[in-house]
This record gives C-alpha cells, sequence and structure tokens, in this order.
C-alpha cells in the first residue's frame, strides 16, 4: 500500500502540471485566434495527406484477411537458388510461390498447422451460354474454404473426391457477386452445371457475401486445381516438381508462435533441398494479408513509398512554417517568458510548458487532419478507380480506418507537435532577463544573429523540399506530355482491336484456323470497313513475347521480341516498308521462314549494311510429349525493312531487337483481330454478332486501339495529377515561408532602414539589401535541393527496371536538363516575387517615423 501511495505521489503532481500547462496552452491560443488558425490549417494539411496514404497502404498490405482469426493464418513464400547460380524453375505467377509436390510435402510433414491450403490466382476462362463472359478465379486445394473458415452460405465446399487427381467430374463454387450478377441470385443454380471453358461444371457452392478470395484481385469463381489441366486445356502442372504456381496460405494450431511456425517449415526446406543437390531455398513467413505475396508487396510498397515521402516533405514545409511563426511569436513574448524565468521557473519548466502548446496545436491539427485523411482517402481511392483503363481487373481495397491507422495518425501528430515546437521552445527559453526586462525596442532581440540563422534554416528546408518535389513533378510532367504529343509511328484512329482466349475456349489449332478465316472474311465484308488483319501482339498491349536471337556467322546471342502478323497488319496501321517487301498471302498461309525487321534491329545487326536477304536464327523451344524441352534453331531469311514505331514500349521506338514473323497456320490459336474502318464504322454490335453468329459461347473484348495508349498513359496520369497537387502546395506553402520571413525581418529593421534612408541610402539600394538577404537562405536551399534532385535522378536511374522507368517518364531521362535547369529557375522566381512585396514596403519607410519607431 505504501509503494502505491509514493508512486500516486509522483505520477500526481506531474499530471497536475500537465493539465495546467494545457489550460494556460489554451488560454493563450485563444487570445491569438488568427496564429492557432493558421498553424492549425497548416499542419492539418499536411497530416491528413500523411494519413490518407498511410491508410491506402495500411488496407492493402497491413490489415488482415477479411476472415475469422485472421491473426492466425500465415502466408507462406520461398526464395529458390542454386549454388551454381543457374535456375532451373518455371514461373507461371511469381518467383516466390510453390510446385504441388513442395505443397504436398509442407502440408503432409508440418506439425504447426491446423490446415495449409494451396491456391493458383488470376485464372481467366470463358462462362458459356446465353452470356458469355471473362470470368476471373482461383484453382485451389481440397481445404481452401476450411483453412480460411469461410463455408459458401449456400451449398458445401469441394470433398477429398472431386479433388484427387483422376476426378472426372468438375465442380465450381462462384462468388456471390457473380452468382446475383450472371444467375440472378438463383438459389436452384446450386447442383447445376455451367460452362467454363467448354467444360461442364457442376455448381456445388456461393461463397459467402463479401468474400473475394486471398488476393486483391476479387475472384468470381474457385476450383480445385487439380482440374487445372481440364480447365485450362494445356499441359498438366501437377506433375512439374520445377514449377512455381501454388500460393500457400496457413492456419496455426492453437498457443503456436511465429518463431516455431518458422522452425518447423525450415526443417522442411531442408529435406526438399537434399533431394535437388545444390538447392537452397529461404522462407518468408508472416501474417497473411492481400498483398502477402513478395512480388506484389515490392511493387505496392515501392509506389505507396514514393508517395509517403511526396506527403511527408509537404508535412516537412508545415512544420517550417508553423515552427516560423511560433519563433517570430516568442519575440513578442520575451518580457512574458523573462518574469517566469525571474519567478523562479526552470528553463525545463518553461520548455515543457512551450511543447505543451506546440502539441496543443497539433492535437487540433491531428484531429482535423484526421477528418481530412478519411475524405481525401475517398477521394483519391475514386480517383484512382476513375482514372483506370477498362482492361484491368478492379483492385479489392478495405480503407476505413483501424487501430493501425489511428496510431499512425496519433503518432504523427505527437512527431509533428515535436518537430515544429521543440526548436522554437529552446531558443525561447534561453532569454536574456536584463535584456528582456529592460524592454528594448521593437527594432531589436536578445539574440538575433540566432534566431535569424534559424528562420533562415527553415526556409531553406522549405526550399529544398519543394525543390524535389517540384523537381519530380517537372520530370512525371515532362513524360506524360511527351507521351501525349509523341507520334507512335502508327495508326490508332478508328481502329478496333478482336481478343478472344482460343486455347481456353477449347479449340485447337485445326479448329482456330477456320474461326480465324470466317471471322476476317466476315468482317471484312461490313460497310465502312477498310482492313483488316491479324496480330499475336497488338501494338502497346503490354504482350511481349522474347525468345533468342542468332546472327549467322557470328557467336552473339541476343534477346528479340517478336510478333506474328498477316500481311495486311502494315498498311493497315500504316507502317510502311522502307526497304524489301511486305509478306505475301502465300508466304503466311505456307508459314515460310521470313522475317520483316525494324529499320533499329536492322541498323544494329548489319551497320552500314543491306539487310535484305540475311538471315537471322532463333534459338526456340518446345515441349514435346514427356515434357522435355527440345531446343531448335530456325534460320530466317529477311524480305523486308519496317519503319520504327513504337509498337513494343510507348517512349521507345527503336524497339532493340524486335522481329515480325508470318501468322501462319501454327499461330492461328493466338491470333487476334485489327479491324480498321470509318468513322463510324464498324460498330461494335456488328462485331460482337459477326463473332456470336460463328461460335456463339465464345467470349470476346472489342476495344478501340486507342484504349492500349490509355493504358500506358494511367500510370504517368494518375502520378502527374497527384505529384503536380503536392508539389503546388509545397510551393504555395515555401511562398508563404519566404513571404513570412521577409514580412517579419523588415518589420524588426524598420528603425533601421530608416536610418540608412536618412544617411542618403536610395530606395534601390534598401530593396537590394532586403532581397538579398531574403535570397540568401533561399539560395542555399536551392542548393541543398538541386543535391536531392540530384539523388532522385540517380535513384530512377539505378533502382528501377527500364521498364518501369519507361511507363512513368516515357524515354525522359531522370537527368533531363529541361527539368534540372527548369525548377530551380522557377524556384527562386516565386522566391523573389514572394521577397519582392515585402521588399516594396521597406522602399516606402519613412526616415522622421521610422527614427521615431518603437
Amino acid at each position: 500500500m505504501m509503494l502505491g501511495f509514493k508512486s500516486n505521489n509522483k505520477v500526481l503532481p506531474l499530471l497536475e502540471k500537465f493539465l495546467r500547462d494545457l489550460r494556460f496552452g489554451a488560454r493563450t491560443l485563444r487570445k491569438t485566434p488568427g496564429f492557432t488558425a493558421v498553424a492549425v490549417l497548416t499542419l492539418a494539411l499536411g497530416i491528413g495527406l500523411n494519413t490518407g496514404i498511410f491508410t491506402i497502404l495500411n488496407g492493402a498490405a497491413l490489415r488482415l484477411l477479411p476472415i475469422p482469426h485472421a491473426d492466425q493464418v500465415l502466408g507462406v513464400s520461398q526464395t529458390y537458388r542454386k549454388l551454381d547460380g543457374s535456375i532451373h524453375r518455371n514461373v507461371r505467377e511469381n518467383a516466390s510461390f510453390f510446385s504441388y509436390s513442395e505443397y504436398r510435402a509442407y502440408r503432409e510433414q508440418n506439425h504447426v498447422f491446423t490446415g495449409l491450403l494451396a491456391y493458383a490466382p488470376f485464372i481467366e476462362v470463358n462462362l458459356g451460354g446465353a452470356h458469355a463472359q471473362h470470368l476471373l478465379g482461383a484453382l485451389t486445394s481440397c481445404n481452401y474454404f476450411d483453412v480460411l473458415e469461410m463455408p459458401p452460405a449456400l451449398g458445401r465446399g469441394f470433398t477429398d473426391a472431386e479433388c484427387s487427381a483422376g476426378n472426372t467430374a468438375p465442380v465450381v463454387v462462384l462468388s456471390e457477386a457473380l452468382w446475383r450478377r450472371a444467375f440472378g441470385a438463383d438459389p436452384s443454380i446450386v447442383g447445376k452445371p455451367i460452362t467454363l471453358n467448354r467444360v461442364p461444371f457442376t455448381v456445388v457452392g456461393i461463397a459467402l457475401p463479401g468474400f473475394q478470395g486471398s488476393e486483391p484481385v476479387p475472384s468470381q469463381f474457385w476450383a480445385p486445381l487439380t482440374l487445372q489441366s481440364t480447365l485450362l486445356h494445356e499441359p498438366d502442372r501437377l506433375a512439374d516438381d520445377s514449377q512455381s504456381w501454388l500460393g500457400l496460405i496457413g492456419r496455426m494450431k492453437p498457443g503456436m508462435s511465429l518463431k516455431q511456425v518458422r522452425a518447423d517449415l525450415a526443417v522442411i526446406a531442408a529435406q526438399i533441398d537434399l533431394r535437388d543437390p545444390g538447392r537452397i531455398t529461404t522462407l518468408s513467413i508472416d501474417t497473411a494479408t492481400m498483398f502477402s505475396v513478395p512480388e506484389e508487396r515490392f511493387v505496392l510498397l515501392s509506389m505507396g513509398g514514393a508517395l509517403l515521402f511526396a506527403v511527408g516533405m509537404v508535412l516537412l514545409i508545415a512544420c517550417a512554417n508553423v515552427a516560423s511563426l511560433l519563433l517570430a511569436r516568442a519575440t513578442g513574448r520575451r518580457k512574458e517568458i523573462a518574469v517566469r524565468l525571474a519567478m523562479g521557473a526552470s528553463q525545463g519548466r518553461l520548455i515543457a510548458q512551450l511543447l505543451t502548446e506546440s502539441l496543443l496545436v497539433a492535437a487540433l491539427a491531428g484531429l482535423l487532419g484526421s477528418l481530412i485523411s478519411f475524405w481525401s482517402t475517398v477521394g483519391l481511392v475514386r480517383f484512382l478507380q476513375s482514372h483506370v483503363s477498362a482492361g484491368y481487373w478492379p483492385v479489392a481495397l478495405n480503407i476505413h480506418p483501424d487501430l493501425h491507422v489511428l496510431a499512425y495518425a496519433l503518432g504523427l501528430t505527437l512527431l509533428t507537435g515535436v518537430a515544429f515546437g521543440l526548436v522554437p521552445a529552446l531558443q525561447s527559453s534561453r532569454a536574456d532577463l536584463n535584456f528582456a526586462m529592460k524592454g528594448e525596442s521593437a527594432g531589436s532581440e536578445d539574440k538575433p544573429r540566432s534566431r535569424n540563422f534559424l528562420r533562415g534554416a527553415l526556409v531553406a528546408a522549405q526550399v529544398a523540399a519543394c525543390m524535389i518535389l517540384l523537381f519530380a513533378a517537372g520530370l512525371l510532367l515532362r513524360g506524360l506530355h511527351r507521351a501525349q504529343t509523341v507520334e507512335p509511328g502508327f495508326r490508332m484512329k478508328n481502329v478496333a482491336v478482336l481478343s478472344f482466349d482460343l486455347t481456353a475456349a477449347g479449340y485447337n489449332n485445326a479448329r482456330a484456323q477456320v474461326l480465324q478465316r470466317q471471322l476476317v472474311q466476315r468482317i471484312a465484308a461490313l460497310p465502312g470497313v477498310r482492313g483488316v488483319a491479324q496480330a499475336s501482339a497488338v501494338p502497346l498491349d503490354d504482350n511481349h513475347r522474347v525468345t533468342d536471337l542468332l546472327i549467322a556467322g557470328r557467336e552473339e546471342h541476343a534477346a528479340v521480341e517478336y510478333n506474328y502478323v498477316s500481311p495486311a497488319f502494315f498498311p493497315l496501321l500504316g507502317i510502311p516498308i522502307v526497304r524489301g517487301r511486305n509478306f505475301t498471302e502465300a508466304e503466311n498461309q505456307a508459314d515460310a521462314p521470313l522475317v520483316i525487321l525494324p529499320e533499329s534491329t536492322a541498323r544494329l545487326l548489319w551497320p552500314n549494311q543491306d539487310p535484305i536477304s540475311k538471315t537471322i536464327r532463333l534459338n526456340a523451344g518446345y515441349q514435346d510429349a514427356a515434357g522435355n524441352l527440345i531446343r531448335k534453331d530456325t534460320s530466317y531469311e529477311v524480305v523486308g525493312v519496317a519503319k520504327d514505331a513504337q509498337v513494343s514500349y510507348l517512349g521507345r521506338a527503336d524497339n532493340r531487337f524486335y522481329a515480325y514473323f508470318p501468322a501462319g497456320p501454327k499461330q492461328q490459336l493466338d491470333l487476334r483481330v485489327l479491324i480498321s474502318g470509318t468513322a463510324s464504322a464498324p460498330r461494335m454490335d456488328d462485331l460482337r454478332a459477326i463473332v456470336g453468329s460463328v461460335d456463339p459461347e465464345l467470349a470476346v473484348e472489342i476495344a478501340p486501339l486507342e484504349e492500349n495508349l490509355k493504358t500506358w498513359l494511367t500510370p504517368g496520369r494518375i502520378f502527374s495529377t497527384l505529384s503536380g497537387f503536392l508539389s503546388a502546395l509545397a510551393l504555395l506553402l515555401s511562398a508563404i515561408g519566404v513571404y513570412a520571413l521577409v514580412s517579419y525581418v523588415v518589420s524588426r529593421r524598420v528603425r533601421e532602414i530608416g536610418i540608412r534612408m536618412a544617411l542618403g541610402a536610395a530606395q534601390r539600394d534598401v530593396l537590394s539589401l532586403v532581397l538579398r538577404q531574403a535570397m540568401r537562405p533561399v539560395t542555399i536551399g536551392a542548393l541543398i535541393g538541386i543535391a536531392g534532385c540530384a539523388a532522385v535522378a540517380w535513384a530512377l536511374t539505378a533502382l528501377l527496371p527500364w521498364d518501369v522507368s519507361l511507363r512513368f517518364l516515357y524515354g525522359i531521362s531522370p537527368a533531363d536538363p529541361a527539368a534540372f535547369l527548369g525548377v530551380p529557375g522557377f524556384l527562386l522566381s516565386v522566391a523573389v516575387l514572394a521577397s519582392y512585396i515585402p521588399a516594396r514596403r521597406a522602399m516606402k519607410v519613412d526616415p522622421m517615423v521610422a527614427l521615431r519607431y518603437e
């Protein structure tokens, strides 16, 4: 009891002091409503933006799966490597995924899970019937719904017999959203067949409302993974021990810890490694979220980290602004602070009081900022969703605030209060009692050098942070402008694209050839159609096929991207053949070993030579009936050279090693159809009618070719808009900071300016003096900012793969001279303008009035 009493004796006085300081701080802030409003609004904007971005990241990467007891569910990934550096691994989705045999080993030999499930995400199929459409779903192990504790709302999950390798009765569970949309929420659908990729599947269950699977893109159906070959009409993946295609999720047994799980699975990983000499497996095990897969998580956190850095710069500028206001405000409180020190208050006690005021301002800003974050988060997500092209599957995010968001907002608020309040509090608590109590004139300060240095340092920090944001925004806007104004080298207007998955629809090559021929003939007969072509890769569709190129008579190997096209491809898109000739229809039908190269590729392969009739070889590979990889070199004669066009990557016209081959009979399963017409033709309904007349159950996507350009522009537009908004906000805050600094300096030097003018100084001399002193911290900040811009440019060059950088900068160099020269010039111009307005007031000072100024 005595111990408790002594403890309370220590705590209660501290609490009383804090409450007393809080009441005093509230009264002080109430007496200066202008300062309080400006400080709270400035900080609330910065805190709100930071909390809003974190809320989105939290919903994607930190929030647990929306399932019962989600804290017991773990995602399992692996990193696979060989001692000799070779990687004999076939990656279907992610390199961190597992093969079926590896899944079985972990499932059967672990001692820490009540259940371990496997799933193959992003399975695209065609739903047959009256309303044929594309669906996205997942293949799963039999225990999928049991491990997640999400049993179907109607019907049931999968039985062991239905998940056996020899099952000949395919079954499927539908999502509740698909059940309502496609089947009118008819409960009798359970037990009835539906057609997926031409295969009848019996519906055995309807998932719970709101359940969308374990991936960020909602699944519309789930089928046993043992039906992979049946559903997808492709070689069986179950027997391939070196194929990464399955993600793993396990539910821990009660009482188990994460450390125990990692130790248990590490033993199994070591046993698997022993079967493959030289193999080393490293497991990554953590609580499962929507972005548990390392590859997906890396992309998310990279982009999210960049956004958090940007909004952090805005908050830094806001803190610097408020700190400057506090320093200016402290000058007017010198006598108050001196009286408190004279009456016995310690410096520590005074710092605590001033920090309490700062924390109170931060608390008000944090409360308002949280409200701003809720609004900004919803608005930002809607903005992102509205700018994502139709070709993307939607991503489901739960952006409602939770404990993570509240803790982040609280921590950020406290950090902000200390960040902008500590230095002014330390500076203000060191007042010279004799100086302050004498009541010196308003034009003097006890420690002018120290205070001016701090104000200048704060302005320099604002300018540096603002410059980095402006530089990033400048690069993105330059890249976006280039992408929107560049001539890609091919015609897009009035060109439509028909896309379908004939392999998934159950076609073989012979049937596909018949279908393609009928479609081309019927579409060509439509009024207003000018041309019909076929291609395995449509321009800018992000479909990149790469193989190994060998040059005849040389030892060099190079990766070459290739495309199978019909002879009508080049004239339809307006890509001229600048040397040689086009393919003929006879060569196309005969699968002739011919190739057309872009100018840049021909120039790289044979500089200063005529490429026509030259030969290249492709070191291609295919699997035989037993699944063995067979290598085969095929020689191709160059018959033409096409003009360079940005058909592969927007912003990169050289297409370093690109090749066009004839789209012969062997490629019919992979071809898509391009249609060129007049402004009013062809109509989408007419094209769908033709596809329906040839195959009523074939799901087809019809889109303008210009949609591919929008897909490429989407990342740049999103990040350009966000960075433009943030940099504009940073510029405004920085300009306010410079303006406030110069205004304060002018107000404190009125008497000095009057004396100078009384002694004969001209107005332009006064203007020059004020501007020169104002621009000194701005210039220092600009130099620091330029160094920061160089660091950003280096990071973009060194850390980002070239193809990722290309999606944001479109070929603009991160060290772009226009951005490096334009941003500092623009920022300095704004700073001069912000300084000039208060500096003009100094020019108009009346010397007689100034000499009497107190």
